[in-house]
């Protein structure tokens, strides 16, 4: 399969690898390198070449991370959809199905600004069915430059409105999320998953206090928090998203994950950019909904 895609698509800068069981889409250009795959249509590395956080990957990907193909690798940005968290059949996986299905690459290519484009998609079928009674076409976009944008297209084919929740599940390395602040999220409507308490408005930058599952609610802005080890603020800008997720499981939660070490959770955090739980979005019939996140580093 790598041969024949690096013969299909021959891009420059652009090398096709396996890994284990899964396909990885390996790019670099003059802004940066990045690492895709195909299982789940997960961006796996992002490493700009210049600025704060040159040869310093944005993104953490777990050192017991599954590469096999019988799980969603646990880091980089794995897509969500078509919901977000658990799913109301306690039999279903949290976070939707597509993280785990194998996404066709539909395109690899150099732009003329000097971005490279990589587009993959996925497609409703008897599996997909079997458990969401729903036709769609998903695609994914993914443009690696001085910045990292992802645009995730949902195409709504039936006559009739479907709803959905999404979201890029974000894992960024930081030296310690425990110096962390998140500003940006500042009168949202929060909701602590950890405690189910009742909704309050946020009030001020969020301090990072692990174990942490907080939902943020009518949130649009952008969200921005400092590395300040790495003495870079990582960017997060979205279109077409209303909510932030901001995770981390902490020294006790981190035990319930196989494939995250029980020392790593200190050198992660998700940051999330989405459409959930309340902020839900109705497709209408035969119609195409289009949302985008944007990361970037800039120095403190």
């Amino acid at each position: 399969m790598p041969d024949s895609l690096a013969k299909q698509f021959n891009a420059e800068g652009v090398q096709f690898s396996m890994q284990q069981n899964l396909l990885v889409i390996e790019v670099e250009n003059r802004f940066a390198t990045a690492k895709i795959t195909n299982h789940g249509a997960s961006v796996l590395s992002y490493v700009p070449k210049q600025g704060p956080s040159a040869e310093t990957d944005l993104l953490w990907v777990s050192d017991q991370a599954v590469f096999d193909g019988s799980k969603p690798v646990r880091g980089g940005i794995p897509v969500c959809w078509p919901w977000f968290g658990k799913a109301e059949d306690p039999e279903l996986p949290a976070h939707g199905f597509v993280r785990n299905r194998v996404w066709q690459v539909e395109q690899v290519s150099n732009l003329e600004n000097g971005v490279t484009e990589v587009v993959l998609s996925t497609h409703s079928d008897d599996a997909s069915l079997a458990i969401w009674p729903h036709a769609f076409d998903l695609t994914l976009r993914v443009e690696i430059g001085e910045k990292l944008t992802m645009t995730l297209i949902s195409h709504n084919p039936n006559a009739y409105d479907i709803s959905i929740t999404e979201a890029f599940h974000s894992y960024f390395n930081v030296a310690d999320c425990r110096e962390v602040e998140v500003v940006g999220l500042e009168g949202s409507r929060v909701l602590d998953k950890l405690t189910d308490a009742d909704a309050f408005i946020q009030q001020g930058p969020v301090r990072i206090h692990p174990p942490i599952d907080n939902v943020y609610l009518e949130q649009a802005g952008e969200v921005s928090f400092a590395d300040v080890s790495r003495n870079r603020r990582i960017l997060v800008e979205k279109n077409n998203g209303r909510s932030t997720v901001v995770w981390n499981p902490g020294a006790e939660g981190v035990r319930a994950f196989q494939d995250i070490d029980d020392n790593a959770w200190q050198g992660m955090l998700c940051v999330e950019a989405g459409n959930v739980l309340d902020n839900a979005v109705v497709i209408p019939a035969e119609s195409r909904h289009l949302f985008s996140m944007t990361l970037s580093a800039e120095s403190l």
